[in-house]
């Protein structure tokens, strides 16, 4: 039920994003929660709530999304970020990887 409930969320974030008018009141609500995270001050970061579940909204969107452009606020700088925490995971991972052989090498030629 809460995987559906989120789905039709993103489902309505992505809806309200390429919207330029419909009736559909969740449209509308959507698109001002969208505005809201445009100009709040106090941000996710703060502890607004409304910005923490549009934020997370967006992130989950960005993470799935595979368009050359995306009209989704904040889609492309997402997951241009998600890309950049891969890359510095990567890196971490390699050079763990690369300290490991090293020391079970000088055990092998003390052994």
């Amino acid at each position: 039920e809460r995987q559906r409930n989120l789905q039709l969320h993103i489902q309505l974030i992505e809806h309200a994003s390429r919207c330029d008018s419909c009736s559909s009141s969740n449209c509308a609500k959507m698109k001002s929660y969208l505005q809201h995270g445009r100009t709040c001050k106090q941000k996710a970061s703060g502890g607004c709530k409304i910005c923490k579940r549009i934020w997370t909204l967006l992130r989950i969107h960005a993470q799935k999304c595979k368009d050359t452009v995306c009209p989704i606020p904040q889609c492309m700088a997402i997951r241009e970020r998600i890309r950049q925490l891969a890359k510095q995971q990567q890196a971490m991972d390699d050079r763990r990887r690369q300290e490991m052989n090293r020391a079970y090498r000088m055990n092998a030629a003390q052994g």
